[in-house]
């Protein structure tokens, strides 16, 4: 029986589409007898999806996740309780490239029988200390595979650490809900506003919303017929409320919180937004184009790599307040044209994205278990 064990490190928030894939490729690789173990943060927004493995078959090592002068200890307790050695592979899943460095999972690499890691995002302002590079370089020369959700992750390493990698390469997060085999129909203008969306953390260091709201608050796009819905939590919700207020555009811009219903948010849109200035693959994105929805995009992460300027959707080069604004007014005059480019859309979503998509990536995991 093959086994394989996931340890997913990311504790930021309970959960986003960076931990899809590794939830779903357990339950896929329960289903078909591999042997799995799963270690990730204990937070009360995981249980239900906790419980769902723990009925599959897996072995359960959740990670105590309180505040307190003991939070180490606790976390290398349970370590020390996780049989690594009964399993072929373990797959681990950090946000950056930053999680491994810290106690006390530095130096687990030294006892893994064989792993992969997956990283999900990069910081170009990064610093890291001369040991911490070493110990990067340890990790990943040791990993029998590096996966990124951009390539641009590993080009920062190598740009600012010299981290060269030879074994890299790309994996996608899963979208959350199953993609249909035609062009999902595209809702009509009529006399409604044109709904854009975006689906991102309310964090705007990395998204970017203010900016956003900024380029749209001229009297100019007062005066035409559209409503923005920011869907998503964090941090800046408050300052975001307060500046769509001082821009005079509580009638256009809603903060419309977390949704875990995508495909009908996106049924009900015409364009979906992510100008943003931190970002590695949006799972948001590659979710719109498979329903057929034009995005506009930043020049960010793998972005551009999906989104044909122009044809699929548009690509704001700077994102600055003048470069959005200038981007969603040539965006705003081909609005006759985003069904045709929500089309293109989806078929560039079919030709990129692996599917079936646990089989996809099982055939992936299993060349890196001996």
């Amino acid at each position: 029986m093959q086994s394989v064990f996931f340890l997913s490190l990311m504790n930021g928030a309970a959960w986003g589409g960076s931990e899809e894939t590794w939830f779903r490729m357990a339950l896929w690789m329960r289903k078909n007898n591999y042997k799995v173990g799963i270690s990730c943060y204990d937070w009360e927004e995981k249980q239900g999806r906790i419980n769902i493995l723990r009925e599959s078959g897996c072995g359960i090592y959740l990670l105590p996740n309180k505040k307190g002068p003991f939070k180490k200890r606790a976390i290398k307790k349970v370590m020390d309780s996780i049989p690594f050695s009964e399993y072929d592979l373990t797959v681990i899943n950090q946000g950056g490239w930053e999680e491994i460095l810290h106690t006390p999972f530095k130096n687990l690499y030294k006892k893994l029988p064989g792993y992969i890691l997956i990283n999900h995002n990069y910081n170009e302002q990064a610093v890291l200390s001369f040991f911490n590079q070493r110990l990067l370089r340890s990790w990943m020369e040791n990993a029998r595979m590096n996966f990124g959700a951009t390539q641009k992750i590993f080009e920062v390493l190598e740009k600012k650490f010299n981290i060269i990698i030879d074994h890299k390469a790309t994996l996608l997060n899963p979208i959350t809900f199953q993609p249909g085999i035609v062009a999902a129909p595209y809702p009509a203008f009529n006399h409604e506003p044109c709904i854009w969306i975006m689906l991102a953390e309310l964090d705007t260091t990395r998204k970017a919303q203010d900016i956003l709201i900024r380029a749209l608050s001229s009297s100019k796009w007062k005066a035409r017929n559209w409503q923005l819905h920011l869907y998503g939590k964090g941090k800046d919700k408050a300052m975001l409320e307060k500046l769509v207020t001082g821009s005079g555009l509580d009638s256009k811009v809603f903060l419309k919180g977390f949704t875990t219903n995508i495909k009908q948010t996106l049924e009900q849109c015409h364009l979906l937004l992510q100008c943003t200035r931190i970002d590695a693959m949006p799972l948001s994105v590659v979710e719109a184009m498979a329903m057929a929805r034009p995005c506009v995009v930043s020049n960010v992460g793998d972005m551009p790599a999906w989104i044909d300027d122009g044809i699929s959707g548009f690509i704001c080069t700077d994102n600055t307040e003048a470069g959005i604004e200038h981007t969603l007014e040539n965006c705003w005059q081909q609005k006759d044209k985003w069904e045709l480019m929500g089309k293109n859309a989806f078929e560039h979503f079919l030709k990129k994205y692996p599917q079936p998509y646990e089989e996809k990536i099982a055939e992936i995991f299993n060349n890196y278990i001996r």
